[in-house]
């Protein structure tokens, strides 16, 4: 695999766009991580990090406890439900 440029174009650079639900806008950005394989701490990356305008901003407008529940939920959506001994999900 051919290592991402610096100035590469598709690089993810997430920027505030007045209106619309910050949270949910953060919930689909953990989504999308989190289904690449991002751990928690990786994740916490792009909202401690200021050069990612628009998640870093809500790290700051609601704080770290807050941006961790929403990586929680995310992740507790996305988390493999395992299966009993008769075949049916353990976590349903």
């Amino acid at each position: 695999m051919k290592p991402a440029a610096e100035d590469d174009p598709m690089e993810f650079v997430a920027m505030h766009v007045p209106g619309g639900d910050a949270d949910r806008m953060a919930e689909c950005v953990i989504e999308e991580f989190l289904l690449m394989g991002w751990s928690e701490r990786r994740l916490m990356t792009l909202f401690t990090h200021p050069r990612f305008q628009a998640t870093h901003q809500i790290f700051l407008d609601r704080g770290e406890d807050h941006v961790r529940a929403l990586i929680a939920r995310v992740g507790a959506a996305w988390r493999p439900v395992g299966r009993n001994s008769e075949g049916g999900a353990e976590n349903a």
